[in-house]
């Protein structure tokens, strides 16, 4: 697999989420994947149960979007270098319950490091910056 490929893969995985378009979400991620979303805790093995996370962040989020701001690659390991953008208008679930909408636009950095294998993500790490997403929903300060 060339650099090129790892990137467009991890890219494509993103883009699958913007569009909520779950299928080519799935075509691209290994079956046994694990997805670790650091900010929240959650450590996730399978592709159908992840797509049931990303699911639950489009619920609160709609119109959520991974803009990718930079890419880079060692041909194995797709960084990518994200900015979260949307509007809290559903349930945001969490570990203590759910956090009604608040109707607020969040846009939050992370970053999205996908290990390729076989053409497809085995393993996805998902950094991106908790405080400041409870800050612009009026839930911190």
């Amino acid at each position: 697999m060339s650099n090129n490929d790892a990137i467009n893969v991890t890219k494509d995985q993103i883009e699958a989420f913007n569009d909520k378009n779950w299928d080519k979400w799935l075509s691209l991620t290994a079956d046994n994947c694990v997805y670790d979303e650091v900010a929240t805790q959650n450590k996730i093995e399978g592709s159908e149960k992840i797509v049931e996370i990303m699911k639950a962040w489009k619920e609160a989020f709609p119109n959520v979007k991974g803009v990718i701001n930079h890419a880079t690659t060692d041909g194995k390991h797709a960084t990518l270098q994200v900015t979260w953008i949307g509007k809290h208008t559903g349930p945001l679930q969490t570990p203590n319950g759910n956090i009604p909408p608040t109707g607020k636009e969040i846009q939050i950095r992370g970053c999205y490091i996908g290990e390729i294998e076989n053409g497809k993500v085995k393993k996805c790490d998902n950094y991106f910056d908790m405080m400041t997403m409870m800050t612009q929903l009026g839930l911190a300060n």
